[in-house]
């Protein structure tokens, strides 16, 4: 029996990943892209013999990357070696101010006591509500879709709990109070494009999830971290599996 044939429109991350699992689940999969390679929002330019990736610069979740490459039986660090980052962030401020982010509470509760003794002591209440939010709005709810206007209701109750309608620098101020450490546990918004000051404080999740996982950098970029699923894609593939736009026509490679 011929196997059932599936588009996937896009060769970022999201569309790699989905490409993979497909495979991985037995369907033929074609993958298509408009540019002249894969990359999408990772897309990696290359001039005068420099590399530069247009995207995302650390991995925050590689258990998610872990489990992908574990579905065709076939090891992560076999296409790309993960590099730990520590500390996570080193954040600077105009008036000299430095504070080294970091997934070691008690080297970040030394920092925090050196500026606002107080805000030590209140940053664990806010690595508690970090962690309920986590487990709300991510290990129970990421993989849910919402599809109508129930499907949402049905989960309100437990974000409304969590003043999910508050902003995450609303939410953090109501723990910290010092304006250095307000800043550096709120800016997490921004590596999704969102703004602190407006996004949901679902988006605190991130703190947590980073002090739980690490930040990772991928040896030789994230554009290393493309080609090895890009790799994985093929292995897993048919011939001429992939189109790529080029001046607006399509061909295959």
């Amino acid at each position: 029996m011929s196997k059932k044939k599936v588009v996937v429109i896009g060769s970022g991350f999201g569309g790699l990943a989905c490409a993979i699992r497909l495979q991985s689940a037995g369907l033929q999969v074609t993958l298509l892209e408009k540019r002249d390679k894969p990359g999408g929002r990772a897309y990696v330019y290359k001039q005068d013999g420099f590399t530069f990736d247009a995207g995302p610069t650390v991995i925050t979740a590689p258990p998610c990357l872990e489990e992908l490459f574990q579905l065709s039986g076939r090891e992560l660090k076999d296409y790309v070696e993960l590099l730990p980052v520590t500390p996570l962030y080193r954040l600077f401020w105009e008036d000299g101010f430095v504070f080294d982010y970091t997934n070691d509470v008690q080297k970040t509760l030394k920092q925090i006591e050196q500026v606002s003794p107080k805000d030590a002591r209140r940053y664990l209440d806010f690595l508690s509500y970090t962690e309920e939010v986590f487990n709300e709005g991510y290990t129970k709810l990421a993989h849910v879709p919402f599809l109508d206007w129930w499907s949402m209701i049905r989960v309100a109750p437990q974000l409304m709990r969590l003043e999910a309608y508050r902003s995450v620098y609303s939410i953090v101020s109501k723990f910290i109070k010092e304006p250095h450490l307000r800043q550096a546990f709120s800016f997490h918004s921004l590596l999704v494009g969102g703004n602190p000051f407006s996004t949901s404080s679902i988006y605190t999740l991130i703190h947590y999830l980073e002090r739980n996982w690490g930040v990772f950098f991928p040896r030789g970029g994230t554009g290393a971290l493309l080609q090895g699923m890009l790799k994985l894609f093929q292995e897993l593939g048919w011939p001429d599996t992939m189109q790529y736009g080029d001046s607006g026509n399509c061909h295959r490679k």
